[in-house]
């Protein structure tokens, strides 16, 4: 058998001897011993995760569903993680102050964000204040939850269906009264969904907040609107709000009797509330990874559901990265296309 000698070493000299270990070079040696640190400490950085507390970031005050959210999801994800998860409040220009925070934030998953709806509606409406891209900024981690919305009229209504509310509102256009939480709002996009769906035109009455617009339509002030069930719950659970459609893809198991838009031959309003986990634009691949698995988990915790469905929030049907990706896609063609169509205006 022939056994052929090693290959020579770079650098070293070809006239050494016989030798097959011949001297290398110091500086080639300084040079192999910088790389080879350079991919430890990498790797180590990675495997390592997280070595300091998570910042959940919550674009809204404090009390509102998103803290609800994160407050809930910290105190499952942190013994996941092995690290205390904290939540920090930073309010501020319809939830632009707390995003555009964690967008320029470095890269490393220690600083998250929660983001829900308006985090794909914003950017339709203020094109030309917003300083992030919120498409290119952040990565998907995890859809957190998701929740309908209710189309609803008062008791003493004689509209008792959605269809119903789109012919009257057909018959006599601009006489139908729609409110909503707000110009610009999820309930006033949702208003102008359901008139480009359905070709008609209705009265919108901006509030300041979707509980007063749904205080109004139960007195009969106004004709309709869009919100969620926690928000209606009270004045619904009293019989003084009528529920027309829900927008979820099925039934809700507590509104068995209500039916859906898909149902109702109205597909384009299967539009419901959500509420994500987002890293900054560049977060390692393996941290997603990380931080998806442990998401999943803290998910899955019963303590979890109960404290989310106490909000009126559902677990989706998939909880993982890829769902809100698709999710967001979605979201930002609708309401940029709605926002093109109306001319809506934030307040």
């Amino acid at each position: 058998m022939r056994i052929l000698p090693l290959p020579t070493l770079p650098g070293a000299a070809h006239n050494a001897g016989p030798s097959i270990l011949r001297p290398v070079p110091m500086n080639t040696l300084h040079k192999w011993r910088g790389i080879l640190a350079f991919s430890v400490l990498a790797s180590t950085a990675v495997s390592a995760y997280p070595d300091r507390p998570v910042k959940i970031v919550v674009p809204y005050a404090a009390g509102g569903s998103s803290d609800v959210i994160a407050r809930t999801l910290a105190d499952q994800l942190g013994g996941e993680l092995g690290q205390p998860v904290i939540v920090e409040n930073r309010a501020g220009a319809g939830s632009m102050v707390g995003t555009a925070y964690v967008a320029g934030e470095r890269p490393d998953g220690h600083t998250l964000l929660i983001a829900d709806v308006p985090f794909t509606i914003v950017p339709a409406l203020y094109a030309n204040v917003v300083k992030y891209d919120a498409r290119r900024a952040f990565v998907p981690v995890a859809l957190l939850g998701v929740a309908p919305m209710y189309l609803f009229t008062h008791a003493r209504s004689s509209i008792q269906s959605a269809p119903e509310l789109a012919a009257t509102a057909s018959a006599r256009p601009g006489t139908v009264s729609i409110g909503s939480g707000g110009n610009g709002s999820l309930t006033h996009l949702m208003a102008e969904l359901f008139m480009i769906q359905t070709a008609t035109q209705l009265t919108h009455v901006p509030y300041k907040g979707a509980s007063a617009s749904v205080a109004d339509l139960a007195a009969a002030q106004i004709q309709a609107s869009f919100t969620t069930m926690p928000t209606a719950a009270a004045l619904y659970q009293a019989g003084r709000l009528r529920a027309l459609a829900v927008s979820s893809p099925q039934r809700q198991a507590d509104t068995p009797d209500v039916p859906t838009f898909q149902e109702l031959g109205m597909p384009g309003l299967t539009v419901q509330s959500w509420w994500g986990l987002m890293a900054p634009a560049g977060t390692p691949a393996e941290t997603i990874a990380r931080l998806e698995a442990a998401t999943a988990k803290a998910l899955g915790s019963a303590a979890t559901a109960r404290r989310l469905a106490a909000t009126g929030v559902g677990m989706p049907a998939s909880a993982n990265a890829s769902a809100l990706r698709e999710l967001l896609d979605a979201d930002f063609l609708r309401w940029q296309d709605v926002v093109r169509r109306t001319g809506v205006r934030a307040e």
